[in-house]
């Protein structure tokens, strides 16, 4: 789980039905939820500067591969 340092607190539906509220300060938080404070609100950052984009791959589609045609 990531941490991120929360510089203003803000509601987060954990579930999609239930809202917790995560606090000001350091925070250890999903996947999701510091996706959604670091680049969509934009009210926290990453400890130990880890990109929120730099994710396993799991589940990705691989990209298309062009094959040469003779």
């Amino acid at each position: 789980m990531p941490k991120i340092l929360v510089t203003k607190p803000f509601p987060f539906a954990v579930d999609g039905n239930r809202v917790v509220a995560i606090e000001q300060g350091e925070q250890e938080v999903s996947e999701r939820c510091a996706v959604v404070a670091v680049e969509h609100l934009k009210v926290a950052s990453l400890v130990g500067g880890v990109d929120t984009d730099d994710r396993s791959g799991a589940g990705k589609k691989a990209p298309a591969r062009r094959t040469r045609r003779d």
